[in-house]
């Protein structure tokens, strides 16, 4: 996915498989486990970002929810018992207001980061996973930009269980792996993995994140 600015609603700055171009590849010399080359579809994508969206920004949402109804119920007690005071009315529209904002821009910044996606679905990936770390390559669909100039290679990221924090979850059809607490997400299709790959990954994830890896339906 695309990078995108850190805003109120902690949109991550970096979503998906879109790694940020890197000076140098970290050395990696622990022993290789299992490799997946992979795609991901907008509508994976969309999976994805409404469960990082659940977990990490559904929770600012309700207590804003909940605190704002709260005194847009006393406003209206206060309407009740003087409805003559216009005061009143425009700060309980106010708190109903800034609900419905909060609301609908989670699902605003949701539906506009997946269209902006759709313009990399063609990309491919490399997911490959070694005993103290993954590491993901990027291949561009198209290497030339609209001017016919050519794009640079994108480097490998490279990032390793013991200096980073990562979330882990698990769902029936794909990994959604969540880096540096909302820094970055990489999602990695199970419709792509073949041999012991699914198992592989699972296993390291839950061995090396332990209560951080979570299997959600």
């Amino acid at each position: 996915m695309s990078e995108l600015e850190n805003n109120i609603n902690e949109t991550p700055a970096v979503v998906e498989e879109k790694t940020e171009e890197t000076a140098l590849e970290p050395e990696i010399t622990s022993k290789k486990l299992t490799q997946v080359e992979y795609d991901v579809k907008n509508e994976e994508e969309g999976q994805a970002f409404y469960l990082f969206q659940k977990k990490y920004v559904y929770k600012r949402n309700w207590i804003i929810t909940i605190l704002f109804a709260i005194v847009a119920i006393l406003f209206f007690i206060s309407i009740g018992r003087n409805p003559d005071q216009p005061l009143n009315y425009i700060l309980a529209t106010i708190c109903i207001a800034i609900i419905f904002i909060t609301w609908f821009n989670t699902k605003k910044i949701r539906t506009s980061l997946l269209e902006a996606l759709r313009l990399i679905e063609d990309d491919r990936y490399i997911f490959t996973l070694y005993e103290d770390c993954f590491k993901i390559q990027t291949i561009l669909a198209d290497d030339v930009d609209e001017n016919g100039e050519k794009i640079p290679p994108v480097q490998p990221r490279v990032v390793f269980f013991d200096s980073t924090a990562i979330d882990a979850f698990e769902k029936d059809n794909m990994f959604i792996l969540i880096v540096n607490k909302k820094e970055t997400i990489f999602v990695l299709p199970k419709r792509c993995m073949q041999g012991d790959s699914e198992s592989v990954i699972r296993e390291t994830l839950k061995a090396k994140l332990g209560e951080n890896y979570q299997t959600i339906s």
